[in-house]
């Protein structure tokens, strides 16, 4: 969210004094807002259709912008300001096993999404790559798709090694495909075998190495994530994020359902590894996120891979799934789970390319790093709105309005 300053510094103390105080300024806040009537964007809203308020507290609306895609459709208000409908894409792709429905999710994405004027930037498990020279040679669409394919491709196949590696021998150690039995002790006996002593103490304690490993390996660093957030803070226009995250499938341990209810057991301190609360802190990223102005839509791709057998696997995934969620609803984006990337990126492109920008002067304009939270209202209509919580009080260079 832009804070737009225009203007003085008020000083509280006197020439003697020792108390400290706050810097005021005069402020504009610059909301996206995206309003929905079932899956259908609703445009014909005006100034007058909307309620804002900070804290609880109602604001004044100061104007009301319409942009489809990077056309300002209308205006209206009596302070007249300057968006910025530049667009700036951002792909992450956290995958782990190529899927072949990839490259029809990033032809959509060539033909019909990103326009002349645009940036891309990808981030794949290895690297980040700036597609702003490939997207300025006028390439065809679907060339531009297949060089991009080419280089997810390789990079989610060389960056999975390790964890394919990891999750091989999870599958060999949970009886996959091979040891099957109603006795769990003799269903793994033949395995003890292979580990030190051949004792189920050495069996348990590989297992729960195993699973270690594969939570370091699939771990998504937060503090990357926050410093991506800053690093975009100051970029104007549009800032548009498609998170395609893999749903991951993790072997359960033999004999799970015989011991999970002893606390005594291996078994059932494998089972809180496996299903383990969110490691991320949401309300962090959400916050720098809202702030940034990004719009961060989380792609959930569901497809189970076809040698997962449903009675060996539980999902690993599902601690990322909520916070992940957390923070498409606190930056006005989409949350859509599907096994068809190519049905993720339709949906959540379509969601994002119209919106309005609203402006206000907060009555509060005290500028004290607090997160002020930010609720947008449309006075009738049974309408789902989609906007930016909130954002941080503090002095930051921004557009000013026009004079």
């Amino acid at each position: 969210m832009k804070k737009i300053l225009a203007g003085f510094l008020l000083v509280a103390a006197a020439a003697f004094s020792q108390k400290l105080s706050y810097e005021v300024r005069v402020v504009n806040i610059e909301v996206p807002v995206r309003v929905f009537d079932g899956d259908k964007f609703v445009d014909h809203l005006r100034l007058d259709d909307f309620e804002v308020l900070e804290d609880g507290v109602p604001q004044k609306i100061e104007a009301v912008y319409l942009f489809k895609r990077t056309a300002l459709e209308r205006k209206e208000g009596k302070t007249a300001f300057k968006p910025d409908a530049a667009r700036r894409f951002y792909m992450f792709f956290s995958i782990f096993e190529y899927d072949p429905k990839i490259p029809k999710a990033l032809n959509y994405f060539f033909k019909n999404v990103i326009k002349p004027g645009d940036q891309l930037t990808v981030i794949t498990p290895r690297a980040a790559y700036d597609m702003n020279k490939t997207l300025a040679e006028n390439a065809p669409p679907d060339k531009i798709a297949d060089r991009l394919t080419t280089i997810l491709k390789k990079d989610i196949q060389a960056g999975d090694s390790a964890y394919r590696s990891v999750l091989a021998d999870l599958k060999r150690m949970s009886g996959v495909g091979g040891i099957q039995s109603i006795n769990p002790e003799a269903a793994f006996k033949e395995e003890y075998t292979s580990y030190g002593s051949g004792s189920p103490e050495e069996y348990w304690m590989k297992y729960k190495t195993d699973l270690q490993a594969l939570e370091s390996l699939r771990t998504i660093d937060e503090a990357k994530l926050v410093k991506f957030g800053e690093s975009i803070k100051n970029i104007s226009g549009q800032k548009i994020v498609f998170f395609f995250y893999q749903k991951e499938f993790v072997p359960v341990p033999p004999g799970q359902k015989n011991y999970v209810d002893d606390p005594a057991s291996p078994i059932a301190e494998l089972f809180d590894l496996i299903h383990r609360k969110s490691w991320i802190d949401a309300d962090r990223i959400k916050k720098v996120y809202s702030d940034s102005s990004i719009n961060f839509n989380f792609l959930y791709v569901s497809k189970r891979p076809n040698d997962v057998p449903l009675n060996n696997f539980t999902e690993g995934s599902d601690d990322i799934f909520p916070a992940f969620t957390d923070i498409a609803q606190a930056t006005g984006g989409l949350r859509s789970s599907s096994a068809n990337p190519d049905y993720l990126m339709q949906q959540a492109s379509q969601a994002a390319e119209n919106y309005y920008l609203l402006y206000y002067s907060p009555k509060d304009k005290t500028v004290d790093g607090k997160f002020r939270t930010v609720t947008v209202r449309v006075k009738s209509g049974n309408y789902r709105i989609a906007h930016l919580a909130g954002y941080f009080a503090k002095d930051v260079p921004v557009r000013t309005p026009e004079r």
